[in-house]
């Protein structure tokens, strides 16, 4: 029986294959490119790579499927056609499976289908107010991933993941206009960290070693039908995740990075409470990610 991770060419996809390919766990990697499953055969040997088109063919008997193929938040916020074509991706990844051994889904979601209510405690029962193509494109995910398990009597659990800090495994350009890592790759350039907002909204950021770890806790735990957890780390302002960078960067180097902040807006923003409660007790993971821990491992990576 092999575990399916479809988008391993991705920002999480990528650390996951890493991982099973480290541990020799039975792993097929899913791309839609040609071109990427090159890539992924030359990084991970350990792993049998796939395409789109040979995924219908193949013989291998897949137990379990941890899907976070996506058109990305930036491109699919700036495409029309965003949703259906990331429904699109879904629906014939799912039909090209031989469903018959298939126990267990794993679904990445995100934060964003909360949208408008990711603001003040947000529990997996808070209303989804998407206000974005990428927020809305992973609502109807869950709705379909919902309907096929029901219809096939098939073990899903969602997870609506939080920002997570970390790079990927694979590089990856579009990653760096993620938050975490454009500051880290403003340090290499320069010795100013350059800012477009205030910084005082707040976010909940989560490592992607915790990730990783979570979701392979899932993979081998036992579960029946239909499960939705928020997975999440910490709460905190985007100024206070940039301070806390500087100063374990300072620590570790002889030059010094100063922020330049170019916006005051938004001036307040109301604290966030991203609940993972959920998922720590299904787990039992007892020890919460801080700050300081997750930002000195991405320092270090």
């Amino acid at each position: 029986m092999y575990l399916l991770i479809t988008g391993a060419t991705g920002h999480i996809g990528s650390c996951i294959a890493k991982l099973c390919n480290d541990r020799k766990i039975k792993t097929i990697l899913l791309t839609r490119s040609e071109k990427k499953s090159k890539i992924l055969k030359k990084k991970f040997r350990n792993c049998i790579i796939l395409t789109n088109k040979k995924l219908k063919k193949n013989k291998y008997n897949i137990s379990k499927v941890i899907h976070t193929a996506s058109i990305n938040d930036k491109n699919s916020n700036k495409n029309d056609n965003s949703i259906s074509q990331n429904l699109s991706i879904t629906i014939k990844i799912f039909e090209s499976l031989n469903i018959k051994n298939l126990k267990k889904i794993i679904y990445l979601s995100s934060a964003q289908v909360y949208g408008s209510n990711l603001i003040g405690k947000v529990k997996e029962t808070t209303p989804l107010l998407p206000i974005n193509n990428y927020g809305i494109s992973r609502c109807f995910n869950e709705l379909f991933l919902k309907k096929f398990s029901n219809n096939f009597k098939k073990n899903l659990i969602i997870l609506r993941v939080s920002n997570v800090i970390g790079e990927p495994a694979i590089p990856n350009r579009s990653c760096l206009r993620l938050l975490p890592n454009d500051i880290k790759n403003q340090s290499k350039l320069s010795e100013k960290l350059v800012l477009r907002s205030s910084g005082l909204q707040y976010r909940n950021f989560l490592s992607i070693n915790f990730l990783i770890d979570t979701i392979l806790k899932l993979v081998k735990k036992k579960t029946k039908r239909i499960l939705i957890f928020n997975l999440g780390g910490t709460n905190v302002k985007i100024i206070s995740f940039i301070n806390e960078f500087i100063k374990i960067y300072n620590q570790n180097n002889k030059k010094k990075l100063k922020m330049i902040i170019l916006s005051n807006k938004p001036k307040t923003s109301k604290k966030l409470n991203y609940d993972d409660y959920k998922i720590r007790m299904f787990l039992k993971l007892n020890k919460k990610e801080n700050i300081n821990n997750i930002t000195k491992i991405f320092f270090r990576s």
